[in-house]
């Protein structure tokens, strides 16, 4: 479980500060921001499933099935997808709507049901593709 939580905390802190910087910082908005998005967001999903499903193989003494690093991926999936759609409720509630609107974003429950659901397909995605690529048997 501390795996899971570590890689999936480190995945939406890394959303969360792409898109503080994006918005307070650098004030980037329009089609360029959201193909910016879509990097920064698949690259810290993909980074924290190899990181993730790399620590369970190493907490298995080298050893990896596709099953557990398929399991492990997708609890992460699920963990920073959850925590990626409760830091946009928070900021929501702070900020307003307006970040939702640069983002061409209209309707609240689309764009946190895109959040979630999207996030936790893709990460089931790559997680069968990075645990596919590093599985190993068990060493005798």
């Amino acid at each position: 479980m501390k795996i899971i939580l570590k890689y999936g905390i480190a995945v939406t802190v890394a959303i969360a500060a792409w898109v503080a910087l994006k918005h307070f910082v650098l004030h980037f908005e329009g089609p360029s921001a959201q193909l910016a998005d879509l990097f920064v967001f698949n690259f810290a999903a993909i980074a924290g499933l190899v990181f993730g499903i790399k620590a369970k193989r190493t907490a298995n003494g080298g050893s990896l099935t596709f099953g557990d690093g398929w399991k492990t991926g997708i609890a992460i999936a699920v963990t920073y997808a959850i925590l990626t759609s409760l830091y946009f409720v928070v900021l929501l509630a702070a900020i307003g709507p307006k970040m939702m609107q640069q983002a061409g974003e209209t309707s609240y429950v689309k764009a946190f049901m895109g959040v979630l659901v999207g996030f936790a397909l893709f990460g089931i995605v790559f997680s069968a593709i990075i645990a596919a690529i590093m599985k190993r048997p068990k060493l005798t």
